[in-house]
């Protein structure tokens, strides 16, 4: 069946602009019921919504702009038939002057880069409300190019005589882009934008000063990535208020279960691919899913622009793939971004996140830090980091686990836990020197022989020597796989995978603790399936490793008849270790 024939509609993947998506058939998932709780009479004016790069956040401001913007009325039908919010009849549609500044436009390469394209970014937003308000005149030619408090002042002025009915309605998308950039790279830059008396500070007052006014802003709509650069904003902006956490505003960006199930048929063929879409959303969940960003939410997020991205190449390649080979480019995640926030946290933080991360045990904080002042505090506390790690997507709210006397935190998805795996091997493992020079005896597996006894010998000593050096403090399941397959994947003559997806018929998606391949892509091709069990040498009674090696064995058997390997040469083995011994290979 073509594309045609079942009317596909076309991908919204990198597309932000709301008004476009009906006029180009777009598809897109509706979100504008969000839109009651922000009318709502006890929700704040001048709320700031935070969340992970990639969710949806640019999409969102720009359907509130076609919502609430005066010069959209005309084509409120077009843009909201059919949607959640068109038959709530909202009296706020299309009754106030938008003005948007989008700040993911300002460059970093230097200090004056910075304060010239800031104004220009507010510039270009102020251009924008001109062209859709063409009797409102203001010209800004004479003045200084890189004073953007000054350019906004004037544009209150000219707006005040302009309207007298105070229905100005500001929104700032990406407030801490250009800030988080500097922030990885010129920290003594940071300090200053975000200190005391900075321009920063003074654009936020500006806004304040004119919402104060009764003739001017009505209210706000401000998003934005983490709060690191918040207390230069609410310290301007003091009546700016975080509710990132709020459980009205928690689907207000990302995709639930129920919009993927309805955009996969709208934007993949997948009938001629032959799955279903509770198939492809099964594939994609443990990769994708699982973010939470209040404690009272009742359903788990997509990151959207991941999972839009994956549709899009699964489309183009009609075939079922693997979706953890298929990680958004655009995304910016990855073990470096990891590093780069341990890097500024205090001594000691990152090898107790990475100890909890190695144990699978989830994160404790009291409270999330909604004001973190680098100015007050050069290196992150604990506090501070978890609440970066979670603003940034690598770790969410536990809602299960979490209560009124704490959040419980965990890693979402499979796709941060393997950041988080890069992240150790980059910083604990790749640095030492035992780690680099003690070698596995991997001959068996080059000669694909079905005796891997040397290979299990050779990881006994190999993981003693970890573990008795204090490479890693403590060993576990987890550890077990991270360190044998870093190892590996250090040796050449072998390609080797961690966690590798499996469709297994009849079982649904499995993963493989380490598949190793030799030969690749030639006739003489052998790839070995091997399942880890682990047991505290304290607890590894004869009864127990019986019981994870036949566990181990029945997994490695099972995985082994998986449609990725139909027509391969696969041999499964089962390994399970007491501490640091392999005291069963088979």
């Amino acid at each position: 069946m073509s594309e045609s024939e079942v009317k596909l509609l076309n991908s919204p993947y990198g597309e932000v602009s709301y008004e476009s998506f009906r006029k180009l058939k777009r598809a897109f998932a509706d979100k504008s019921a969000i839109i009651k709780s922000l009318d709502d009479n006890g929700m704040t004016l001048y709320p700031v919504l935070l969340r992970p790069r990639r969710f949806g956040k640019s999409t969102f401001i720009q359907m509130l702009k076609c919502f609430y913007d005066i010069s959209y009325a005309d084509r409120y039908e077009e843009l909201f038939a059919k949607t959640d919010i068109y038959d709530e009849h909202l009296e706020s549609h299309n009754s106030y002057h938008v003005l948007n500044f989008d700040f993911s436009r300002v460059g970093t390469q230097s200090s004056t880069v910075m304060y010239n394209s800031f104004f220009s970014a507010v510039a270009f937003g102020i251009d924008n409300f001109k062209r859709r308000y063409p009797d409102f005149i203001f010209n800004y030619d004479n003045l200084d190019k890189s004073d953007s408090v000054t350019l906004f002042n004037n544009f209150v002025s000219a707006y005040a005589s302009y309207s007298d009915k105070g229905r100005l309605y500001v929104m700032i998308d990406e407030y801490d882009n250009f800030a988080n950039q500097i922030l990885s790279r010129d920290f003594n830059l940071f300090q200053t934008i975000t200190s005391d008396g900075s321009f920063l500070k003074d654009f936020y007052a500006a806004i304040k000063a004119a919402a104060a006014d009764a003739g001017c802003i009505a209210k706000t709509f401000i998003t934005g990535v983490s709060s690191v650069s918040l207390d230069s904003l609410t310290s301007g902006f003091n009546i700016a208020l975080n509710v990132t956490s709020d459980e009205c505003f928690n689907e207000y960006a990302g995709l639930t279960e129920t919009e993927l199930k309805k955009l996969i048929p709208e934007l993949v063929d997948i009938k001629s691919i032959g799955v279903t879409a509770d198939e492809v959303i099964s594939r994609m969940k443990p990769v994708y899913d699982g973010y939470c960003f209040s404690r009272l939410a009742k359903s788990t997020l997509y990151n959207s622009s991941m999972c839009l991205y994956y549709l899009n190449r699964m489309q183009k390649e009609q075939e079922f793939l693997a979706p953890e080979k298929y990680l958004d480019p655009a995304s910016d995640h990855d073990g470096s971004k990891l590093q780069q926030l341990f890097n500024i946290a205090e001594d000691g933080l990152a090898d107790n996140i990475i100890d909890t991360y190695l144990s699978g045990d989830s994160f404790y904080l009291e409270k999330l830090a909604e004001n973190i002042n680098l100015n007050k505090s050069e290196k992150y506390s604990e506090v501070q980091l978890l609440s970066m790690l979670y603003y940034l997507g690598y770790l969410t709210i536990d809602p299960v686990l979490s209560n009124s006397d704490g959040l419980m935190l965990k890693i979402p998805n499979l796709f941060m836990s393997k950041l988080f795996a890069q992240c150790t091997v980059d910083l604990r493992l790749k640095p030492n020197s035992i780690f680099r020079e003690q070698k596995l005896d991997i001959s068996a597996l080059l000669n694909a022989s079905d005796d891997l006894s040397s290979f299990a010998c050779s990881c006994t000593e190999f993981l003693s020597s970890i573990f008795t050096n204090q490479v890693l403090l403590h060993m576990s399941e987890m550890a077990l796989n991270l360190v044998l397959h870093a190892k590996l994947n250090s040796m050449s003559g072998v390609v080797v995978e961690l966690q590798k997806s499996l469709r297994v018929i009849g079982k649904g998606e499995k993963y493989a603790d380490l598949v190793i391949t030799i030969n690749k892509g030639k006739k003489s091709e052998c790839t070995y399936l091997i399942e880890l069990k682990y047991a505290a040498k304290k607890d590894a009674t004869e009864a127990k490793i019986e019981s994870l090696k036949n566990e181990a064995t029945e997994q490695a058997q099972t995985y082994k008849t998986a449609l990725e390997f139909k027509g391969k040469l696969v041999k499964a083995y089962a390994m399970v270790f007491a501490g640091s011994e392999c005291v069963y290979c088979g």
